[in-house]
């Protein structure tokens, strides 16, 4: 299987199939799953199997009226080598009633994301760390975050501050 191949299963079976999506991992205590979480940093590790199930159990959610949200991950890039996958990613998410607390108000939420793999010797998943670009996300919520281009010729960092 290709880096792309096995990247896109990993995405689809995280959507679709979450006990497929826990057959990719090594067994219980030999995983570690880390997702940034700005509320809760107590709950941004997983490591054994009923965590997995039941913490990423709103990616598989299908249910657009729960409040939950139905998400979507959609592969760009994957990039292999020395026992690690890099995978980018776009993701969305409609439905869902609040974004760290905020009311979503309908909109459907859209950002990009990306995950590190790491694998042992049978090929099956060790460590897992994934982050999800939350500024255009509360960009799109009326949070005023300036994101600003320093690497556009000509940006003047003073525009940075106030008049």
């Amino acid at each position: 299987m290709t880096s792309i191949d096995f990247a896109r299963t990993w995405a689809d079976t995280r959507q679709n199939d979450l006990e497929a999506h826990a057959a990719l991992y090594a067994a219980d205590e030999r995983f570690t799953i880390e997702e940034r979480m700005v509320d809760d940093h107590l709950g941004d590790t997983i490591s054994d199997r009923a965590d997995l199930l039941a913490q990423l159990a709103p990616y598989a959610n299908k249910d657009r009226d729960n409040g939950l949200g139905v998400q979507t991950i959609t592969v760009t890039e994957a990039f292999a080598g020395n026992g690690h996958l890099m995978i980018h990613w776009d993701w969305s998410v409609e439905g869902l009633e609040t974004f760290h607390g905020l009311p979503v108000e309908g909109r459907t939420l859209t950002s990009k994301g990306s995950t590190f793999l790491q694998f042992d010797d049978a090929g099956k998943i060790t460590l897992e760390s994934t982050i999800l670009n939350e500024n255009p996300v509360f960009q799109q919520l009326g949070l005023p975050i300036i994101t600003p281009h320093y690497w556009e010729e000509g940006f003047d960092p003073a525009s940075l501050t106030a008049a």
